[in-house]
């Protein structure tokens, strides 16, 4: 598992590491500077190097996942004392070190379980983003269920099992919150889904993930490091401070340290992409013949994805040659073009990325990234319109990153409960549809007006509550609580105001997904109910009818559009491993 370094110093020591450490592949490692006069700075033709990919590789683009062990309380009596063990000790050990009273007394109640938590952490994670943590009971515990339940105050770590004692290193999150059982949308409740759970953007990171590139063996050196940082920050660069500072830090001869360009914040392996598709050569003569050559990959569908790469890399030089793609009579060709046009904020790709997004499930989760990487304020008109299509996951995904930009929007406008669950009544002409997300937040998107729950209602749930009809368009919801004492409130039959009495009787996040699914499967819903319809990244491209016949099956690409010819060369020059990016194309990887 890759470290997560407090300070630079200690970034550059996880570089180092990964790099001289655990490779072979890269031979000795030159130092900063030699005594041996013998030993010269090697000379470079840098308009012989295509690319920066062809003397980097890549590190930083694993994801990691970080782990704790800890106690989670409020149960209704489906708690644990944990058996002696690690689990147990290490519980115990965290809260003596908060200074909290009897902790044995604690552990012993059947309100709280010791559970192991973990949270992965995606490449190019950056200080204070939030990740889910999932919690699981361990299997030599009594504890029969997580309902109700809140994970407290809890560090994540690294951590691994040393000398048969469990070892944790420094801090690496901290989080908390109310836990979301797996059960909510299984459709049934079984042993082991009571067992496991997760809370939604429960943890906040402490630090960033270290990204950056690497020199390949043969091109380690302090010169082809500064000049890789030096055609890098030409291209990317951002107002960090009040200044203007390149996203490339070339911190040793054999490593360049990465930050994170605000636009590619959420499209982490394109942006890696481009930049090792940047051109080392910086004459005119060998840059416009780069333009050129990258201009005819582009038209062509076969090698389209490689060529808006290269087009991308070059930053504004690359615009026009881009335009040209837009007017293909080729899909692929066309929708290359203008997500590589979106990610340089040219406004002319804004219309195609919505159509490709709208009737095209293998464009839809790129085009919407694309879209979401926009300052240009006339994106919102385009996603607005997307939230009257017909696909879930097209209005859904433009929902999300209209959000992104503001919960203000008044199409999107939202509302925060009692009980942390954000509501949002989402203007849509499509047909009506309630969202739950149970990814990084709890969230209920209700799309259309007038979304209500129907017919002559007699809905018992769990926990004590029931939901029964009240006379026109009107319901009555009660509750009885363990005391025998009963709550009951009235409301109309939308479901926005049902939600907000669900609330108002203390139910949790979990418990009003779980009373919408029974209430849709009991048939007193009729609209659309979805959970995490978000666009998915592992769809093929499937060709309209205009395209068939263009494009030979056995060239179809998946997802991220499989990369063909353009990996090749930079692999066969690469002695050290390679890991899929995750984008369909293999790039070397360091860690």
């Amino acid at each position: 598992m890759p470290r997560h370094g407090r300070s630079n110093t200690a970034r550059i020591f996880v570089a180092l590491i990964l790099i001289s450490g655990q490779l072979s592949t890269l031979g000795c490692i030159a130092p900063w500077t030699s005594k041996d006069p013998k030993t010269v700075e090697p000379s470079h033709d840098w308009e012989t190097i295509d690319t920066v990919g062809d003397v980097t590789g890549v590190v930083g683009m694993n994801s990691a996942t970080i782990r704790a062990i800890t106690l989670i309380t409020t149960l209704k009596g489906t708690g644990s004392d944990p058996p002696p063990g690690e689990a147990r000790n290490m519980v115990l050990g965290e809260m003596r070190t908060r200074q909290i009273d009897n902790p044995s007394q604690w552990l012993a109640s059947t309100n709280t379980a010791v559970v192991f938590a973990e949270a992965v952490i995606p490449p190019g994670a950056q200080k204070n983003d939030i990740v889910d943590v999932r919690v699981v009971v361990p299997p030599e515990t009594d504890t029969t269920s997580l309902a109700g339940g809140w994970m407290p105050v809890t560090r994540l770590s690294d951590m691994a099992m040393l000398g048969g004692r469990m070892r944790k290193g420094h801090d690496i999150a901290i989080g908390a919150g109310p836990v979301v059982l797996d059960s909510v949308t299984d459709g049934t409740v079984t042993e082991a889904n009571q067992k496991r759970g997760h809370v939604l953007g429960g943890a906040r990171l402490l630090e960033e993930r270290p990204l950056g590139l690497g020199l390949m063996k043969d091109h380690v050196s302090i010169a082809t490091s500064s000049r890789v940082g030096s055609v890098i920050n030409k291209r990317f660069y951002m107002f960090r401070d009040g200044s203007k500072k390149g996203v490339a830090n070339p911190v040793s001869d054999k490593y360049i340290e990465l930050a994170v360009h605000p636009r590619y914040k959420d499209n982490i392996a394109r942006y890696m992409r481009v930049i090792r598709h940047i051109p080392m050569a910086t004459s005119t003569p060998a840059r416009l013949e780069y333009i050129t050559e990258a201009e005819g990959l582009l038209l062509d569908q076969t090698t389209a994805q490689v060529g808006a790469m290269k087009l991308e890399a070059v930053g504004k030089e690359g615009v026009d040659s881009l335009k040209k793609g837009l007017d293909s009579d080729q899909e692929l060709v066309r929708f290359c073009a203008a997500e590589a046009l979106a990610y340089l904020n040219e406004s002319e790709s804004i219309e195609p990325l919505a159509e490709a997004a709208r009737i095209n499930n293998g464009f839809r989760y790129r085009a919407l990234l694309a879209l979401g990487s926009f300052d240009d304020l006339d994106v919102i008109d385009a996603l607005e319109g997307l939230l009257n299509a017909e696909s879930a996951e097209a209005r859904y995904g433009a929902f999300d990153q209209l959000k992104k930009r503001s919960s203000e929007l008044p199409s999107i406008a939202g509302t925060k409960l009692s009980n942390g669950v954000q509501l949002h009544a989402v203007r849509s002409a499509a047909p009506p549809m309630v969202h739950f997300r149970l990814k990084d937040r709890a969230e209920i998107a209700v799309f259309g007006t007038d979304v209500r729950v129907e017919g002559d209602v007699i809905f018992i749930g769990q926990d004590g509550l029931t939901i029964r009809s009240n006379g026109h368009r009107k319901l009555k919801v009660m509750r009885f609580s363990a005391g025998g004492e009963e709550e009951v409130r009235e409301c109309s039959s939308d479901v926005v105001q049902l939600i907000r009495t669900l609330t108002d009787l203390d139910c949790q996040y979990g418990e009003i997904v779980r009373t919408l699914f029974g209430l849709r499967n009991e048939g007193y819903m009729s609209v659309r109910v979805e959970v995490n319809a978000m666009p998915r990244p592992d769809r093929s491209y499937i060709k309209s009818d205009e395209e068939e016949g263009k494009l030979d099956s056995s060239e179809m690409l998946a997802d991220n559009f499989t990369q063909t010819g353009e990996s090749a060369k930079t692999e066969e020059s690469s002695e050290v491993s390679t890991s899929n990016t995750g984008d369909g194309t293999l790039i070397p990887a360091f860690d």
